[in-house]
């Protein structure tokens, strides 16, 4: 692909991804909130619950994310404001999109004051929690601060990383990502399949050479990488932590590692060690003290390869069925499910269609808690009334 071609596909990505996350199931995000709130949609309004299932925010939204920091973006006709915990609005609704608080800044859209300049409605700038411009809008495509450092994209598709002030720190014309345990991963081809991973500092220095055919970001210290067929871990200076032994691997995530041995998933502690023996088809990061695990129903093969089916939904057809372990293997909630997002202060998201959804939206889903009880289920005909109220147990 030609730098210019690869620069509007890049240039492109941020108002995609966006585009994406507002259309998908809203709640299956993977990151944790920080709040004991969530989304909730009655009658085509979007509210929010607390972890019992009792409705906090009235459903009145067009469309809200997830709290962070102490504010949650939310729609209002066709515009992206915040509002705090009490649904008060807080910033007033002005936007074409927003993102949530990170290291107190949020990206936002900005419109332009004039006509749209070739498709584009706006730039890119962050605010803070006054709904200030502390960086004006000037970017094609911006992305959330990171250990004080964002991506950002110029209209005229350079890439670089800029501070809280604004100021580009350096130019990076490599497919990168944010920094974490102060690294940032980058491919040398973007994803093409001759793209090699490494790993640059805050100066934009490479201090890990791009000798992996694949990598993940760090967390806790040490990245999951791939290197002559072989997964294994190494720390911020590229030097070996956990032998390279295993069919493949995923970050840490509260202490513990998912990893793939022979055709099955377990997982290791920091040194290494199984400490929950692989017996999984598949297997999520550890949050909130439990992980998502997928069984499945044919026992002589726990791997089998998904197919994937377009319509209005895009879904994956996967053998057996998701449930949720604890840090010593227990099975807390039997394999039952076709779908589990990670839990967040004591909440699950569950998809309770047939269908695993890759990208689209299902009319049946519900909160989960740790204790298999749902607080919430979205095609109940009385939620409303329902969640008012704290009598769920008749749902289960």
């Amino acid at each position: 692909m030609h730098r210019e071609e690869r620069g509007r596909e890049f240039g492109n990505m941020k108002r995609v991804l966006l585009s994406l996350i507002f259309i998908v199931v809203f709640a299956v995000s993977t990151s944790a909130q920080d709040s004991r709130l969530f989304t909730i949609e009655v009658k085509g309004r979007t509210g929010y619950i607390d972890n019992t299932g009792k409705i906090v925010i009235k459903p009145q939204f067009e469309e809200a994310w997830n709290f962070s920091e102490g504010l949650a973006p939310v729609r209002v006709d066709d515009k992206w404001g915040y509002i705090d915990e009490t649904g008060k609005i807080v910033i007033a609704p002005q936007f074409f999109q927003a993102s949530s608080f990170k290291e107190g800044l949020a990206c936002v859209g900005a419109f332009f004051k004039s006509v749209p300049v070739n498709g584009t409605v706006g730039n890119y700038g962050y605010i803070d929690k006054s709904g200030s411009f502390v960086i004006e809008p000037q970017f094609g495509v911006a992305f959330d601060f990171s250990e004080g450092l964002a991506r950002i994209q110029t209209e005229n598709y350079k890439n670089g990383y800029i501070d809280k002030s604004g100021r580009v720190v350096f130019w990076d014309d490599r497919l990168n990502e944010d920094f974490s345990n102060e690294r940032a991963l980058f491919k040398t081809h973007s994803n093409m399949p001759d793209s090699m991973t490494g790993y640059m500092d805050k100066t934009g220095k490479t201090v890990i050479s791009p000798k992996f055919s694949w990598g993940e970001s760090f967390s806790e210290g040490v990245a999951c990488v791939s290197l002559n067929s072989k997964a294994g871990f190494i720390d911020t200076n590229g030097q070996t932590a956990i032998d390279f032994r295993f069919a493949d691997c995923r970050s840490f995530s509260e202490g513990l590692a998912a990893v793939l041995v022979g055709d099955k998933w377990g997982y290791i502690d920091k040194s290494g060690k199984l400490v929950i023996e692989p017996r999984f088809a598949e297997a999520e990061l550890f949050s909130d003290d439990v992980a998502v695990v997928r069984v499945a129903e044919d026992s002589k093969s726990s791997k089998k390869e998904e197919r994937y089916k377009q319509g209005d939904n895009i879904i994956s057809i996967k053998a057996g069925r998701y449930g949720v372990v604890d840090r010593n293997g227990r099975m807390i909630l039997p394999p039952q499910f076709v779908q589990i997002g990670n839990f967040s202060n004591g909440l699950a998201w569950v998809n309770l269609g047939e269908d695993f959804i890759v990208h689209g939206n299902t009319d049946k889903w519900g909160y989960i808690n740790k204790a298999g009880k749902f607080v919430w289920k979205s095609f109940v005909n009385t939620q409303y009334r329902a969640a008012n109220s704290s009598a769920f147990n008749w749902w289960n």
